[in-house]
Formats: structure tokens, sequence, C-alpha cells
């Protein structure tokens, strides 16, 4: 079953924080991150969406680690929101 993350947040600059990274870099890439199946990033009024669509729960799970949710709170604060579900394949 596949499944879906919908990440939600700020868009931050590379100077703007200790880790000297940007809101794209939070996301994962496509060709390079393992189980990832395509991503599509919209900025709007300073706020960057990306929807990513994954072969499995446990692919998204192990790249939204609970070392991601520490950076992202540090980054973020409680400005972003990561939604995370399954996609029934057969409603689609």
């Amino acid at each position: 079953m596949r499944y879906l993350a919908i990440l939600d947040c700020p868009v931050i600059f590379s100077g703007e924080n200790g880790y000297g990274m940007t809101s794209i870099d939070m996301c994962p890439s496509t060709g390079i991150t393992g189980g990832l199946i395509s991503r599509h990033v919209k900025v709007v009024d300073g706020r960057l969406i990306a929807v990513c669509i994954w072969t499995s729960e446990f692919c998204a799970r192990v790249f939204f680690d609970p070392a991601w949710y520490q950076k992202a709170g540090e980054l973020w604060g409680d400005q972003y929101q990561l939604r995370l579900e399954a996609i029934d394949e057969q409603a689609a």
C-alpha cells in the first residue's frame, strides 16, 4: 500500500538557522531517498508545501524519523504540519 506525506512549513533560508539548511533540505529527494515515488513542491505566501508519495509507510517513517522531528522543531517551531497517511489505491 502506498503512503502519502504532506509537509506544510515556513520557507527558511540557510542563513536563518544554525544547521545552514533551507526548508527544501528537509524534504526527501526523488531518486535519492529510498522508497520515494514522487515529490511535488510548491511555495505559496512564504510557505513550502511538499506532497510526497512513498512505496510504503515504512519508507516514509525511515525518512521522517525522530531526528527529523527534532530538527523540524528547531527550524520551524510549531509553525509546521506533517500529515502522514495510507493511500487507498482501490478507491483511487
